[in-house]
């Protein structure tokens, strides 16, 4: 068996990456829309979150289950493109989510949120290469 060539490595790396992220956005879509809306507000940064604060959170990590659909959609048909193109413009709900926390008095996970609106369209740029 001849070994892996780095063309081949870098290819499963990206698909690797890529349903990574399709996975985290089905299981946060999943887990903060209809299993733990609360938890997961405190979780993505906003500690004093109550139950009358978090109604519209489910709205947030329900566009995660869309995206994780669609992200998981392409790679089951093969295709690297427009996952690369989505993770640009999926940015902008990284900004979205800074922005939340940036208004928010007691805000957590900050750098998280920054570090991810600057790692997807990284690795959208990536797929887009690829």
């Amino acid at each position: 068996m001849p070994p892996l060539s780095f063309k081949r490595l870098y290819s499963y790396f990206l698909t690797a990456i890529t349903v990574a992220m399709g996975t985290a956005l089905l299981y946060s879509g999943v887990v903060g829309t209809f299993i733990d809306t609360l938890g997961w507000a405190k979780g993505f940064g906003m500690p004093t979150a109550t139950e009358e604060t978090v109604v519209l959170f489910a709205s947030a990590t329900g566009r995660n289950l869309g995206a994780g659909f669609f992200v998981w959609t392409q790679i089951l048909r093969g295709d690297k493109r427009t996952p690369g193109m989505f993770m640009i413009c999926w940015a902008w709900a990284g900004v979205a989510d800074c922005m939340i926390l940036l208004r928010h008095p007691d805000r957590e996970n900050l750098t998280m949120h920054m570090v991810n609106t600057v790692l997807a369209p990284t690795f959208g740029i990536l797929l887009l290469r690829s």
